[in-house]
């Protein structure tokens, strides 16, 4: 998803700390600082953001962040000042450094339209172009920042003690759909998912990675998400689900991503025999199309009853986690529950 917002100067909003809480040490200032710099680099989620909402007998925040703070080894927070001095560059640029922004393409931004068009305000795709260009540079720019911040801490390191909320969890259930890994998995991750949609098949590599690395401690389900406007994603996802019977799901599932572009009937039906299915076989299935069209359509209703609006989108053991997103997102939710 895309998210609008705006880094301000570290100094800036160090000085702003200060002012906030008079007296305080500049080594716990920087702590507080690094603290807010954060949770601007990593936004609540939706779901996250609803927790924080129910929370009772919140302290005011800057208390709270004192108290909580207070304690922190100040000779860490000062070694990421070092930062500044080693490379040379305003504090203001640190996160920035390196970053170039690449031009959307008419085709994203297009497709970024389709997709969110209900939140436009019935504007037209003329009117929110340059919108919509702004947002995805934006999002460029949050993930290089991501980066960055995560190599600094990485070697500048600082104990954060503030207690995170308990992630919002929704019941979905997995419906006899496709799967790999074991069902006694500890996690269960769900993928909302169309072949025609591009960020669904960026988001592959990441997916392809969370398994490899943890294997049997994942189990991972696929259900059919095709957007209206994909034109040719309906007809791809029951080619797919054709191929279940044979036990070729997965093969025709790599292949399908592989040209989420080309998608038109008659070149779904010439891929899926690359897959190895049986085409007499394959062509009896998909006279069952509307049956198994019914089918995707519980899989996308029961979507739209736990909050997908977009694909991809993702339930790991219930925590929502919308868009294609890097792996390191995923990874820090899996290691969590894992670790619980």
């Amino acid at each position: 998803m895309y998210n609008q917002f705006i880094f301000r100067p570290l100094y800036n909003g160090l000085v702003g700390i200060m002012n906030i809480i008079p007296g305080i040490d500049l080594g716990v200032a920087v702590i507080i600082f690094t603290c807010v710099i954060r949770f601007i680099l990593f936004p609540l989620s939706k779901s996250a953001l609803i927790t924080q909402v129910k929370m009772k007998n919140v302290e005011p925040e800057a208390n709270r962040i004192k108290a909580q703070y207070a304690n922190n080894k100040q000779e860490q927070a000062l070694k990421i000042m070092e930062l500044y001095k080693e490379k040379k560059i305003k504090p203001s640029d640190v996160l920035k450094e390196g970053f170039i922004a690449k031009e959307p393409t008419d085709a994203e931004i297009t497709n970024i339209y389709n997709t969110y068009k209900s939140q436009f305000g019935g504007k037209s795709l003329p009117e929110v172009k340059n919108q919509i260009a702004g947002l995805m540079k934006n999002q460029q720019e949050q993930e290089h920042n991501q980066k960055v911040y995560k190599e600094i801490i990485s070697k500048y390191p600082v104990e954060f003690k503030i207690k995170e909320a308990e992630a919002v969890r929704v019941s979905v259930e997995k419906k006899n759909n496709p799967s790999i890994g074991k069902p006694s998995a500890k996690v269960t991750i769900i993928e909302f998912s169309d072949f025609e949609c591009p960020y669904c098949k960026r988001s592959q590599d990441v997916n392809r990675r969370l398994r490899e690395k943890y294997k049997d401690d994942v189990e991972w389900v696929f259900r059919d998400y095709p957007l209206p406007f994909h034109e040719n994603a309906m007809y791809a996802h029951i080619a797919a689900n054709c191929t279940i019977p044979q036990g070729k799901y997965w093969q025709a599932f790599d292949i399908l991503f592989a040209n989420s572009g080309d998608l038109s009937p008659a070149n779904v039906d010439f891929l899926v025999t690359k897959a190895g299915v049986d085409k007499a076989k394959f062509q009896e299935c998909m006279k069952n199309k509307d049956k198994i069209q019914a089918e995707i359509q519980t899989d996308i209703d029961d979507g739209q009853k736990v909050g997908v609006n977009g694909t991809p989108a993702f339930f790991i053991n219930g925590i929502f986690v919308s868009g294609a997103l890097p792996f390191e997102n995923f990874d820090e939710i899996i290691q969590k529950e894992l670790n619980k």
